[in-house]
């Protein structure tokens, strides 16, 4: 019994020698990327510099109680309410007004201001108290309202 292997080449052709592959295999790079990504993920944890420092303790009193912020109110009626906190409430008119924010912001020009206005009211006095705080020297102004239930 006697086999015969196909001669797949000719004999004095070079052709199927030296034939370039046009498919490449993405496996290896593949491996390589997700080895470099779980060396990343593992370092880069480490890699933030933490200084060590031991922080001082401190009590809640020694900090103090933070100011009341400054509560201006007008009505309908047209007078206007200054509440500097603790329960103090001065009733005032509108020329009187600027002068009594300026001395309050003179004392304490970081402090917070609300505004509170009747949900009647025209929104140019509202627009115009603005302005009189602005003047007056505070720079955080906040207008009030009423939560919807």
């Amino acid at each position: 019994m006697s086999m015969s292997v196909p001669n797949t080449a000719s004999q004095g052709d070079d052709e199927g020698l030296g034939e370039a592959i046009a498919s490449i295999n993405v496996t290896p790079l593949v491996d390589v990327m997700l080895v470099l990504l779980i060396i990343f993920m593992v370092t880069a944890p480490l890699m933030l510099s933490q200084v060590p420092v031991t922080l001082p303790k401190a009590a809640l009193q020694e900090m103090g109680k933070p100011r009341d912020p400054l509560i201006v109110s007008f009505d309908l009626n047209g007078n206007y309410y200054i509440d500097t906190g603790g329960g103090h409430v001065d009733q005032m008119t509108i020329d009187q007004l600027p002068a009594r924010l300026h001395e309050i912001a003179q004392a304490e020009p970081d402090n917070l201001v609300y505004i509170r206005a009747d949900k009647g009211a025209v929104f140019d006095k509202v627009r115009d108290l603005l302005k009189i705080a602005a003047q007056a020297g505070f720079y955080k102004v906040s207008l009030m309202s009423q939560a919807q239930p």
